[in-house]
């Protein structure tokens, strides 16, 4: 099947047709087989550009970072800045032609980060090994979208549309949504949002859904409809990088600025802003630092990193998971308990920089 061409073709169709509320449910119809067109060719396309040629890279420590931009904005510097690794540079496009990993330590956390590749337009069509680069990215915990202060607008227009084409969801948490397929039956619809109710049974239709319990969230759109009935889909956080700030004058900075207040404004030659991107991405995990202590008293000087609400069952299974089977209680000292050495349960939740110290049967 030339799925791209099927997709112009229905595409097409929807341009022709005059939006009303007489059309709501044919439109909605056209994008649900758009979306399943879509949702086959990603597949496939997946299948073949995953790993090989420097591009598989196994996930270490406690976090992946992704660099991703065009060619020549300076990740490899910024990989060196951030890491103290050099990744191989110069002043032509593609230099890096290898994912090129290496390690962020801040705060006790170890967070690896990737540099890719520069990416091209219609990269998510396989332009310029793209479809390699965009499926590491899929394996991302947070994807760092570098763009040239000189034309930051274009390039993160055309990222973030071509991350969105390869199924990465930025920013967004998965669609309220709740799909529980029966073997029989009528369709039961918990329609809570402002869709039709008889355009959500034809899409689902439209994707082989004939007998089910259907919940709908409120505020769910049709295009989040769409995505629920979509597994291959990834939501990640991002952060938007502008790079190079010293090739701007201080107008053009203070406009990008106000344009995009929590993107991180970066040049190599200003130590002060790549430290404030090192916080910045240390934040957006919202990591927690617990620390042990032994019998004999001694208390680790390398926390456990783990992500906020952790409880002390997360903590023993950080350590070792026949911990959590014999465990008989912990003591713990830290703002997440009521007095100094309080003595805690599984379920205890733990707060940053906290001592722990566990007994087991």
């Amino acid at each position: 099947m030339d799925f791209d061409q099927r997709i112009r073709e229905l595409e097409e169709e929807i341009r022709r047709t005059q939006k009303n509320k007489a059309t709501e449910k044919h439109i909605s119809l056209l994008l649900a087989k758009i979306a399943k067109l879509k949702r086959e060719k990603l597949k496939m396309e997946l299948k073949r550009g995953g790993g090989g040629g420097g591009f598989d890279v196994a996930k270490t420590g406690d976090a992946r970072v992704a660099l991703v931009g065009f060619p020549s904005v300076g990740k490899s510097s910024l990989l060196t800045s951030l890491t103290g690794k050099e990744s191989k540079s110069a002043d032509y496009a593609f230099t890096t032609v290898s994912v090129i990993p290496a390690i962020l330590e801040y705060k006790g956390a170890k967070i690896q980060i990737l540099d890719l590749p520069g990416i091209i337009e219609d990269a998510s069509k396989g332009k310029g090994r793209g479809r390699e680069v965009l499926a590491v990215v899929r394996t991302a915990d947070l994807i760092l979208i570098v763009v040239e202060a000189t034309a930051a607008e274009k390039q993160l227009s055309s990222i973030t549309r071509m991350l969105h084409e390869v199924g990465i969801r930025l920013e967004k948490n998965r669609p309220d949504v709740r799909i529980s397929k029966r073997a029989s039956g009528p369709m039961k619809i918990f329609n809570n949002s402002k869709l039709d109710t008889s355009t959500i049974i034809a899409i689902l239709n439209e994707n082989g859904i004939r007998s089910a319990d259907v919940y709908i969230g409120e505020g769910v759109e049709y295009q989040d409809l769409l995505d629920s009935l979509d597994d291959s889909l990834v939501y990640t956080k991002s952060l938007v990088v502008i790079n190079k700030i010293d090739l701007i004058d201080t107008n053009t900075l203070e406009i990008l600025k106000s344009k995009y207040p929590k993107a991180v404004f970066v040049s190599n030659y200003i130590p002060e802003t790549i430290q404030i991107l090192k916080d910045r991405i240390y934040k957006e995990f919202d990591f927690i630092r617990i620390y042990t202590k032994s019998w004999k008293g001694e208390v680790s000087s390398d926390p456990l990193i783990l992500k906020r609400g952790a409880t002390v069952r997360d903590v023993c299974r950080a350590i070792h998971r026949e911990l959590e089977e014999n465990f008989k209680y912990a003591i713990v000292w830290g703002t997440s308990a009521k007095y100094p050495g309080q003595r805690v349960g599984l379920d205890h939740k733990m707060d940053d920089g906290d001592i722990i110290q566990i007994y087991d049967q």
